[in-house]
Parts: C-alpha cells; structure tokens; sequence
C-alpha cells in the first residue's frame, strides 16, 4: 500500500557515464582539492573534495562531489552532492571556472538539521606538464545545522582523459585509455591496535564493514589498477564510522593454470564517525592479496590490510573478502585488448523523496513525521539477459535526518523485451544510518539500455 513505501524515486537527474562505443570515449575531468574556511566557527576549519564531472556541451560540466572534513577534528564528516561549473578560455593553457555545489550529509556531531550544503566559487586555472590542471581560487560555503557559513579559499589540481565507457554497443574495444574494470562488493574485519575512543571512553573493539570498490586500468598496461573503495561499519564496534580511499594496485601475472593472480596496493582517502577517533579524517592504508577466478567474469580476492589515521588515535590491522565482476574478464583470457564480451551498464544520480512512516525513526524522536530528501546515486550492471545487480548509495539533503547515509544492493529479475518497462520483484538491503529500513519489494522499470 502507498503509506508502506518507504521512499519513492522523482526520477533520474543526469547520467554521469556516458553511454559510448567501444570505439569512443568521453571526455571526463577529476578534480581533487581543499576548501579552507577562513572563519573559525567550528572544530573543522577544511573540506577535502573529490569531484567526478564530464563535459556535457559548450564548456558546462556536471557531474558528482564527496566532501571529507580535511582539516581541524572532524574525521568522519561526508557530505555528497550534485557539482556544476563554467569553464572559460582565457588561452591555450589557462581558463576560469564559475560554478557551485549543492548537497547533503553529515557526521562527526558536527551538524543537526538537515545537514544541506551549498557552495559557489570562482576558480583560475593553469595547465601544466603532463596535462594537469592546478587551480585557485575563492568562493563561501554554507552548511545548514551547523555554524559553518563562511568565505573560503579553494586550490584544486585535476586532470581530463577519456574514459572507455565500454557499455556494449559493440563486440570491439578501444585500443588505449582508460576503461572501468571490475566492480566489487566488499567485506572487511578490522582489529584496531591502542585505539582510544573519540569519547575517551576505553579503547575501540573489532569491527566489520562493508561496502563497495570500483577499479580502473590502462588498456596498454595489463598490472596497474587505480582503486576507488567506500565502506561502512556494519558489524560489533565503530557504529557510524565511514571511509572512503582510493590507490593504486599492482597485479601479478597469473598462475596455476591462469586461475589465481597476486597484488600489492596503497592508498589514501578520509575516514571517521562515531567514536573512531581519526583526528582531522585522513587516512592511509595498504594491502596484499590472492585473487582467485571463479567462473567467467566472476572471482574471490582475499586477503589482509592495514590501515591508520595520519592525526588521530586510530590504527587497526585487518582481513578482506572481496566479491567480483570484472569487465574485462574477457580481453584477459582472450588475450588481447580490441574483442570480447561487451557489457551492458550505467551509472546514474538524481533525488528520492522518501516518506516518513510508523518506525521510520525512534519513538519520541524530534523530527518524527519529516519526510525526506535524498540524493542518490546507483549503478546498473547486467548478468544477463534478464537479471541486474545494482548498487547504490544516498546522502540527505532534507528532512532532519543529518548524518543519514544508505548505501544498497538490488538483485532483479523479470520479464522484458529490452524496450518497455517490465514487471518484476527487487530484494533491497540496506545499510544506512540514522534509522531502520525493512526489507522492500516494489515494480521497477528495466534500466538496461537496448543492445
């Protein structure tokens, strides 16, 4: 019935991958950079960013952010959300962007309310070796719930390439660039070592996680991998605790008999939340591992980690089970980069309006009866002609729910030719904060695109 759902979706805001042959790429920009507030109103003074945007037309480029708190003691806060600019020429070599930013999240007790974030700034920008981008520039950002609304100073360094989408619209693969290569769900243990509650309240107990990883690769280069991993406690100690890292990975070549590969990785990223005590959220962290073909593009990585906070009190050593689907499964055991299997796939965002409900927050809770805004962000993958998996994740943008963050795995199946909209059953787990969510099971309209 209508008031037993949940949530309901307003529908898809943009597609962030574009849906390219295998012959052609798109044109995409990774930026990294650091937002200083120049008012001290809080214990965190900085935000680090992470944004993924892509060219979509006469120098306008939309695309997705994540906010860590960087700077200060506020390790854990996050904050997603929806970023657009303006690039302008200036020359050859040099250009400004205007734009902004809106989102939502929170953490680190630093915000209540709705925990909406928004952002405008002025950027100049200078090209340099290796094609490289270094940027400065001004800007003010604001955070409802918090007293955080002040001037900041921003400094930036991206770099454009084209990304091999790869999404199926032909058997041939590009000859060179960058192309997604596995998509994975993530189970980790950790065991901190002298890790001291945030609180002060004893030491930190193991805790278990999970999440999801994304690799990319050279098409000329078959060892190097660049890894984008996020994860959440889910298990006995670290409730609210997050992380988001990304590195490099090295692999092997294979042996016995081309079913197992070794690899060594590093990287580094902001993590925090609860009572893990990550200082101003910094992290890094290193890995070793087997990974294991199972059947097709399927495989096993095992393995362990270690991981600590760059200023804060939180070191832990650990275990790793990862599940995986790799893209390009089939150019490694055909041996070459130009054929195989194609994939269908798409990444996509927009908002979800979910409705409050009986034992949608703790009874006597103060914002019971507010419904909710999200922004969402998911990725299709299909197993085959009938049958996806999609894994998803949301932050807050209103409602009174600050430091809500969900983050999801579908499994479908039904009936369709491909080309208008099908009947069928989802199984959604959720992993959120802030709350229950039961189990749901509602129509979907089939996301593939037609071959």
């Amino acid at each position: 019935m209508m008031q037993n759902r949940v949530g309901r979706s307003l529908g898809a805001m943009a597609l962030l991958a574009a849906m390219a042959s295998g012959a052609e790429a798109a044109d995409f920009d990774l930026r990294s950079g650091i937002d200083i507030f120049t008012r001290s109103q809080t214990r965190m003074t900085g935000l680090h960013s992470l944004t993924f945007s892509v060219d979509i037309g006469d120098g306008f480029y939309f695309g997705e952010s994540a906010y860590s708190a960087a700077l200060g003691d506020a390790g854990g806060l996050f904050i997603g959300g929806f970023e657009a600019f303006k690039r302008i020429p200036l020359g050859d070599s040099s250009s400004i962007d205007i734009g902004g930013f809106v989102g939502g999240g929170g953490g680190a007790s630093l915000i209540s309310g709705d925990g909406l974030m928004t952002k405008a700034y002025a950027t100049f920008n200078q090209q340099f070796a290796g094609g490289f981008v270094a940027h400065i520039g001004t800007g003010w950002t604001k955070i409802t719930g918090s007293a955080i609304d002040s001037p900041i100073f921003t400094f930036g360094l991206s770099h454009s390439f084209d990304l091999a989408a790869d999404v199926g619209h032909t058997d041939a693969r590009p000859p060179s660039g960058l192309t997604a290569a596995s998509a994975k769900a993530v189970g980790l243990y950790y065991m901190p070592i002298s890790s001291s509650r945030r609180s002060g309240g004893g030491e930190m107990n193991p805790m278990g996680l999970v999440g999801g990883e994304f690799t990319y690769r050279d098409l000329s280069n078959p060892h190097w991998e660049y890894v984008f991993t996020a994860v959440a406690a889910g298990i006995n100690d670290g409730s609210g605790y997050a992380e988001w890292t990304a590195g490099a990975r090295y692999l092997t070549d294979s042996f016995l008999g081309g079913h197992l590969r070794g690899f060594v990785d590093a990287g580094v990223g902001f993590a925090g939340g609860g009572e893990v005590d990550t200082g101003s959220g910094l992290v890094g962290k290193v890995s070793a591992g087997l990974d294991a073909k199972v059947w097709g593009g399927m495989h096993l990585e095992a393995g362990a980690m270690g991981i600590a906070a760059y200023d804060g009190d939180f070191r832990a050593v650990g275990a790793f089970l990862r599940g995986a689907y790799r893209f390009d499964e089939p150019v490694r055991s055909g041996g070459s980069d130009t054929g195989g299997h194609a994939q269908h796939w798409r990444v996509a965002t927009g908002l979800t309006y979910e409705f409050s409900h009986p034992g949608f927050r703790p009874p006597g809770h103060w914002a019971t009866g507010s419904d909710l805004i999200l922004i969402e962000t998911f990725a299709d993958l299909m197993l085959g002609k009938h049958f996806y998996v999609t894994g998803g994740g949301a932050t807050v943008a209103g409602g009174n729910a600050q430091c809500w963050r969900l983050r999801h795995r579908h499994g479908w199946s039904g009936l369709s030719d491909g080309s208008r909209p099908q009947l069928g059953a989802v199984g959604r787990v959720d992993r959120r904060r802030g709350g229950r969510r039961r189990h749901q099971y509602q129509p979907r309209r089939d996301r593939r695109r037609p071959g």
